[in-house]
């Protein structure tokens, strides 16, 4: 059984955790070739396989799960003057101390063992980090067991890639969803913007045969057994004013759109602070 709370909530194993592997992480990998604007990242139980470098721009990133647990990949573009090693320090401290020292620049949703999405990011030249905050049955997030990494983002040279024209359109805001209560299946490009202030996210999940949203809440409050529904991915974290692409194909069914990002001021998960919506594939 694992979880369902896919950001930090407790730092006491997590920091030991974290500084047991930090060596490792720091040890340059073997790099993958990213094939121009489109490249793919692997998820294992722990680890990413990925590039350790992308050119800037609007980036199509695919995420194959070949784990066995639900994994996602958040990317977060550090702050100037901020290296990972101070980021991954602050971790250990807290979510607070950390968080405020990066920009969420989205990345794919959650998805289950042997599936994969696909989604646009627009990635800036720079310095971020890749990272898993999925918790394990324990409740601790797979970033403490090594899925985090640095990623260098540089200039490029070849021919920008143009923002694509998207069949649906979700707004995140403190603390709704702006989208369609009743959407078509099949596959469709989903842009995902942030009117923030705080930072936010479009996980989807779609509910088990016969499951409701009391169903969920219930879960989310105490999440024994297995979950009432399924991942189906969505756009990972977005500062105010970024935005990003989620290529989704929908099957019809009753889906719940969530945001477990965490409210700076109250600790809570913005789920619990009603960022939560249902819609239906009809």
């Amino acid at each position: 059984m694992r979880k369902s709370v896919y950001w930090v909530k407790s730092f006491g194993l997590v920091a030991l955790l974290l500084a047991s592997m930090l060596i490792s992480a720091c040890q340059p990998r073997a790099a993958i070739p990213a094939t121009g604007a489109e490249v793919t990242f692997t998820a294992t139980d722990y680890a990413f396989e990925a590039p350790d470098q992308l050119d800037a721009g609007i980036v199509t990133v695919t995420l194959q799960n070949n784990g066995q647990e639900v994994h996602h990949l958040q990317f977060m573009k550090l702050n100037q003057d901020v290296t990972f090693e101070q980021f991954t320090s602050a971790l250990q401290e807290s979510e607070a101390a950390a968080l405020p020292l990066v920009e969420f620049t989205g990345g794919a949703g959650a998805i289950p063992p042997g599936q994969s999405e696909q989604v646009m990011v627009e990635l800036e030249p720079g310095n971020y980090v890749i990272a898993c905050f999925i918790t394990d049955a324990d409740g601790v997030p797979h970033l403490a067991h090594g899925m985090i990494a640095p990623l260098t983002v540089v200039e490029s040279s070849n021919q920008a890639v143009e923002a694509p024209a998207p069949d649906q359109t979700v707004t995140l805001k403190d603390f709704e969803f702006e989208l369609p209560q009743s959407i078509q299946s099949g596959r469709q490009i989903w842009e995902v913007v942030n009117n923030g202030p705080q930072p936010h996210e479009f996980t989807i999940v779609r509910l088990a045969e016969g499951k409701t949203m009391d169903d969920v809440a219930a879960f989310m409050q105490s999440p024994d057994g297995p979950p009432p529904f399924v991942e189906a991915g969505g756009m990972q974290a977005l500062s105010v004013g970024k935005r990003g692409w989620a290529i989704l194909d929908l099957q019809p069914g009753n889906y719940v759109a969530v945001c477990f990002v965490p409210d700076p001021d109250t600790g809570k998960a913005h789920v619990e602070l009603g960022m939560v919506m249902p819609f239906t594939v009809p």
